[in-house]
């Protein structure tokens, strides 16, 4: 039972959370996968995307302490890295650390949990050869978009030289090179001139993912965007109420629990009503559910009928943006990303690393 007040109901979850969130953890994501096929009944991927946000603290010595000052410098922040599904906001997967968290370093202890079937999707963020090696070591599909901090190998192999794969690259930095076999990868080029995006992906075949369906499903990445805009802003959790630190964890988690549970109850609902579940509004199934929440309050229990005929209702508008989004207050620190990421470093092996790369080559197909 939730019992009377807020302060009751933070103390039940503060003592139960250890055992109970990683169960329905468990149970959400269980829920997602009997969904799935009814949400793109025609993806042969399970379109996961991950990334990292800051949730703002209010101003005490315990969040300071425990949490940090963040790199704007002012208020302490908590940083949460969640693993979604693109075209629903679901949440598969989170993490939730100090200020200064890594989000690479999140990824990496979720890896273990992703689902085999699922195309992980990434910004440039999640760059570097130990969490490429550790999806690739789980065989975990990715597509992740790198830049200019990124250097790449090609014709490492001599059978490469003769064959046509030109978008065959080899991750392989010189301090690797005694005790790592060189990682294979395939490079794609969506798009032209300053609009171009560099995709790297364990996925070889060709057929299994082309450059234009690897340009088409990153486009979908900006869903994980989205389920960050519906939590901060439509959801009203852009700052986390909680004053001491382990209550704000509890506060945060239990949150992004809620709001799952809430796009499920749209998701069955749009199905049960023959809507396609993608184009669910966010904003108008929080606004049913709270008049629904206010109204049986003053009425009473109403049947759950005409709720669920309404949440089936709650579809986002037929708007096309004519142009670009631009951030108007977002604050500028050293962790911003450039407007437009240079490509990646490609270049022809040498003699001497050909060489070096043989003692592997009975350990990866040329």
């Amino acid at each position: 039972r939730t019992g009377r007040t807020y302060n009751g109901l933070l103390k039940a979850l503060e003592r139960q959370s250890d055992v109970s969130l990683p169960i329905v953890k468990m149970e959400l994501r269980g829920q997602l996968r009997q969904r799935w096929r009814r949400i793109d009944p025609t993806s042969p991927w399970l379109l996961l995307a991950v990334d990292g946000s800051k949730e703002d603290l209010p101003r005490t010595r315990d969040h300071e302490n425990v949490f940090g000052i963040a790199d704007n410098g002012i208020f302490p922040q908590a940083f949460v890295t969640a693993v979604v599904e693109v075209q629903t906001g679901l949440l598969w997967d989170w993490r939730m650390g100090e200020a200064r968290a890594s989000e690479k370093k999140h990824l990496m202890e979720m890896i273990a949990d992703l689902p085999e079937d699922a195309l992980l999707l990434a910004d440039a963020g999640f760059v570097g050869l130990p969490i490429w090696e550790r999806l690739c070591a789980k065989e975990q599909p990715f597509l992740i978009r790198v830049g200019g901090n990124v250097r790449l190998l090609t014709d490492l192999w001599p059978q490469a030289r003769t064959t046509r794969q030109g978008d065959i690259v080899y991750v392989w930095p010189a301090k690797a090179r005694k005790t790592r076999a060189p990682l294979k990868l395939r490079l794609h080029r969506v798009g032209s001139g300053a609009k171009a995006v560099y995709l790297l992906t364990n996925v070889l075949d060709s057929k299994r993912l082309s450059k234009r369906a690897a340009g088409a499903i990153y486009k979908k990445r900006w869903g994980v965007e989205l389920f960050y805009r519906t939590l901060k802003r439509t959801l009203g959790c852009a700052k986390l109420r909680s004053k001491a630190a382990r209550r704000a964890r509890i506060e945060l988690e239990w949150t992004l629990v809620a709001l799952t549970l809430v796009t499920l109850l749209g998701v069955d609902a749009a199905v049960k009503r023959r809507r396609d579940p993608r184009k669910l509004s966010p904003a108008q199934l929080i606004r049913t559910l709270r008049e629904a929440l206010r109204r049986d309050a003053v009425q009473g229990p109403r049947a759950g009928a005409a709720l669920e005929r309404a949440l089936g209702n709650c579809l986002r508008d037929s708007y096309q943006r004519q142009a670009s989004k631009h951030s108007r207050h977002r604050i500028t620190t050293h962790n911003t990303p450039p407007a437009r990421l240079k490509p990646p470093i490609v270049r022809q092996a040498t003699a001497n690393e050909r060489r070096e790369a043989l003692k592997y080559h009975h350990n990866i197909a040329a």
